[in-house]
């Protein structure tokens, strides 16, 4: 099959550090991997990141460029996302004619709905991925500008394509309660590459972390993603605070984000347990999770989880017992006691509590571990998302 891959959004370069980045080149290796030809067309190739498939740059309009200048930045940012249809139009266009592809697979992206409308209009098979509510986000966390354009253009490119592909159960729910018929809609949950993350590693104790400065014999509690008010930094650093007195543990922090002040605060009140990396190319993220010896995914309780975790995946392909917050998707991947450890969303305590439980158990820690990679390699391989994925494309009319 030829397949050509839309990701019309400026803020997911493809040689990105941030999940999103390798959500896409994951996805495009896979389709290659099970022998398929891959086209990407995409609005940013930055990064650090190796992008070793065939790539098509979308040209970012002049006046998308240079509406910085005397604009308030959420208005820029909306115009921005706006112009970039006219862009993906036209390159798309020149694309189908040249490539021909079976399928035109595109990641949905704010203000987005030419791809839809342009492959439909030439008789191309188009399939929408959607990873949030991206209208209600803006609105919510951005202080989007066009709010009203956003939600009406989002509605418009839902209804063009042939085919809705969300992350997760809760995603499609909102969907359909946004009005989108859900015979539409299929699930397919994000996945892991098992072998980038599966490696020698001691999660039973005793790492050898010396290129961190972390002191032998503690038990080191990771963390790694982004550092986002809903990544529950403040459930992490509540629950460490109760655990650090005694320096049988040391927090490893790896990511950027605006609450990177609450690390900063942490690691002055015990600067021998807390070590922050700043965000790291993802090829290096597996280095980081062979120092860990306990994985966490502290969510707090939020108003709407429809989130598919891609660091819950790596930490389980990682082999790394995981405490994770029983939200959505996450109660899916893991099944507490057997293949990690669930705990009430936005519970210190309780998190703190599961930590402790499985420094005492370093064999509990082991077959946790053992247990998450097994079923990483069972069911959420980004090649089972892929087969999948074309699967039910085919089916789509």
């Amino acid at each position: 099959m030829k397949i050509c891959y839309l990701c019309p959004d400026r803020g997911i370069p493809l040689g990105g550090t941030k999940g999103a980045s390798a959500h896409v080149r994951d996805l495009v290796r896979a389709f290659r991997d099970l022998g398929h030809e891959v086209l990407v067309l995409a609005a940013s190739t930055e990064g650090p990141e190796e992008v070793e498939f065939p790539v098509v740059p979308l040209p970012v309009p002049a006046n998308a460029r240079n509406i910085s200048q005397g604009v308030e930045a959420p208005l820029a940012r909306a115009l921005g996302h706006l112009w970039m249809n006219g862009s993906l139009e036209t390159t798309l266009i020149a694309t189908l004619s040249r490539f021909a592809p079976d399928l035109v697979y595109e990641r949905y992206s704010p203000f987005g709905f030419a791809g839809g409308l342009a492959a439909t209009r030439l008789g191309f098979r188009h399939v929408l991925e959607v990873n949030a509510p991206l209208a209600w986000e803006g609105s919510r966390y951005r202080k989007q500008a066009l709010g009203e354009v956003a939600h009406l253009l989002e509605r418009t490119a839902f209804e063009t394509t042939s085919l809705l592909i969300t992350v997760s159960r809760e995603l499609k729910a909102l969907l359909v309660e946004g009005g989108v018929d859900a015979s539409r809609i299929e699930v397919v949950p994000n996945g892991v590459d098992a072998g980038r993350f599966s490696g020698d590693g001691n999660n039973g104790g005793g790492n050898e972390n010396g290129d961190f400065r972390i002191p032998g014999g503690r038990t080191v509690v990771g963390f790694v993603g982004s550092l986002k008010p809903w990544h529950g930094i403040a459930t992490l650093a509540a629950a460490f605070r109760t655990l650090a007195g005694g320096g049988a543990y040391h927090l490893l922090v790896v990511g950027s984000g605006p609450e990177a002040r609450i690390v900063r605060s942490l690691r002055k009140e015990f600067p021998d347990c807390v070590t922050h990396v700043e965000a790291v190319p993802h090829a290096s993220v597996p280095r980081y999770l062979r120092v860990m010896d306990i994985a966490v995914a502290p969510y707090p309780r939020l108003e709407r989880f429809y989130y598919s975790p891609l660091k819950v995946l790596e930490y389980m392909a990682a082999a790394r017992p995981v405490v994770a917050s029983a939200a959505g998707q996450i109660t899916e991947l893991l099944e507490s006691g057997e293949t990690g450890m669930l705990v009430p969303p936005g519970d210190a305590a309780a998190l703190a509590g599961a930590i402790a439980d499985l420094h005492r158990d370093p064999a509990k820690r082991r077959a946790l571990g053992a247990a998450a990679a097994a079923a990483v390699r069972r069911s959420h391989l980004w090649r089972h998302r892929a087969r999948d994925i074309l699967s039910l494309a085919e089916g789509a009319s």
